[in-house]
């Protein structure tokens, strides 16, 4: 029997969402209790793999999107374009690298299976468009971060503070998307319903994003959940994806709402990169960094330029893999030392010099030092802003030198200073170290090859503003006025 590209696609798009489900069943089933980890890894392989060849599907093929199911809203229940072949691996390249550095005590059945669940929550929202299926997945991602939260001691406020933040994000993106689908202001004749829908839902985005003046809830999830969970929850940026869908290249220009939505992006870039600079603690420290890079890939989003919609994109990969890496390695540190504050020096070069190597390259790769994938992302957004907007540029620009400060701060005084003689020595795990080492490979391969990257990013950006190619395979890009 021989299957059509499509068709491979499907299946591929089909085996990414279903293995860490599976994976979530096996573990409901009792097996594997003294050691959860196997299926978990097992499961997450399964998927990057599986992502991995739909990408390279997705590559070779016409770049034609496969879409089945009912179709609303301009999007249906299963869309696999560009931008789904460029963010799926992402997703489960960063639900692998948690799964494996993931500490034993924070690792048990009841810890693996919500991760799992969540894994395949959040994957399965990236393999669609249609907006009902995108706000019931919305709704499934956000479950299991509450739960997490809540069965951590003293995890109780925390997980208060998340659904004061969480539920009226899921009403105005519930009662939003229906009034889109119902009214859509980018078709003729549309009237006031639409136009509200379309506020409701960049509402919705702005707190599940974590956007100033929304938050309060963003580095508090840092602070008290397990690294697992705040990773899970904001490195794929559900909301920035829901943006793109619902949001961007509908209108005929860049609607209000996206304009609105990038201008409170690059204050929250910057304001969250100036509050890292400050931080007590290593887990705030990555938390207000997250907040800062989340935000500058909402800011591209409304990006006037191709090259700042590429940019976002870029952003969106690089920053998700360096903040993903810089806080499993802080992770590691803690589950070994405690909790590390850096109001003082700690001392920790001696005792763990490899961690404190990789502490070090996530940093720089976080604030886009040559030869990484975020130098590339770096260049393409600052380009794109500078030639489009000149504050945001500039705003970005502050966020990144804010950042870069922060690291350095944040590196010396965990590593530096004095050390104890007769101290222990915090070596590496094997699994810890294939982790970090993935991810450090994927910013330097990326970084020193960007050809193929780039040219994908033009595709997603090409597919998401409903755009074709020209016939010299040349990605014409139409450039909308700000209304």
């Amino acid at each position: 029997m021989r299957f059509s590209l499509s068709e491979l696609m499907l299946l591929a798009a089909g085996i990414t969402v279903a293995a860490p489900l599976v994976g979530t069943v096996v573990l409901g089933m009792g097996l594997f209790r003294s050691s959860p980890r196997i299926p978990a890894v097992v499961s997450a392989v399964v998927s990057l793999v599986s992502s991995a060849v739909l990408t390279i599907l997705w590559n070779i093929g016409p770049l034609i999107p496969v879409e089945i199911g009912d179709s609303m809203g301009g999007g249906s229940l299963v869309d696999i374009d560009g931008v789904t072949g460029l963010l799926l691996p992402y997703v489960a390249l960063v639900h692998l690298a948690i799964v494996l550095v993931a500490p034993r005590r924070f690792f048990d059945i009841a810890s693996a299976r919500r991760i799992l669940i969540g894994s395949g929550m959040t994957l399965a929202l990236f393999c669609t468009a249609h907006p009902l299926a995108i706000v019931g997945l919305w709704i499934l991602t956000a479950v299991p971060t509450w739960f997490s939260i809540r069965a951590m001691p003293g995890g109780r406020p925390v997980a208060r503070v998340y659904c004061i933040a969480m539920f009226p994000a899921v009403v105005c993106m519930t009662l939003g998307t229906c009034m889109l689908v119902g009214d859509p202001p980018w078709e003729p004749g549309s009237g006031t319903i639409g136009n509200v829908g379309g506020w409701l839902v960049a509402m919705a985005v702005l707190v599940r994003k974590g956007i100033v003046p929304f938050h309060s809830w963003y580095p508090a999830l840092f602070s008290a959940a397990p690294m697992s969970t705040a990773l899970a929850a904001t490195m794929p940026q559900v909301a920035a994806y829901t943006a793109m869908r619902l949001l961007v290249g509908h209108a005929d220009g860049v609607g209000w709402e996206l304009i609105v939505l990038s201008q409170a992006a690059l204050i929250t870039a910057a304001y969250g990169a100036a509050l890292a600079t400050v931080q007590k603690d290593v887990k705030g420290l990555v938390g207000t960094l997250a907040m800062s890079q989340s935000a500058m890939v909402l800011a591209g989003l409304s990006g006037t330029v191709a090259m700042e919609l590429n940019g976002a994109l870029c952003v969106w990969i690089s920053s998700g893999v360096s903040l993903t890496g810089l806080g499993l390695v802080a992770w590691a540190i803690e589950s070994r030392a405690g909790s590390l504050s850096i109001e003082s020096l700690q001392g920790r070069f001696r005792d763990a010099p490899l961690l404190a190597a990789f502490f070090l390259l996530f940093g720089l790769a976080i604030i886009g030092v040559p030869g990484t994938l975020s130098f590339v992302a770096d260049d393409l957004i600052v380009s794109g802003c500078l030639d489009d907007q000149l504050h945001a540029g500039l705003f970005v620009i502050a966020a990144t030198v804010l950042s870069g400060i922060a690291v350095l701060r944040g590196w010396f005084h965990v590593f530096g200073g004095p050390v104890a003689i007769d101290g222990p020595s915090h070596g590496i795990l094997l699994r810890e170290r294939v982790a970090m080492l993935g991810l450090l490979a994927v910013l330097l391969f990326f970084g020193l090859f960007p050809g193929r990257l780039v040219h994908s990013l033009e595709q997603a950006a090409n597919s998401l503003m409903n755009e074709s190619a020209s016939s010299e395979g040349h990605l014409d890009f139409h450039v909308p006025a700000i209304p």
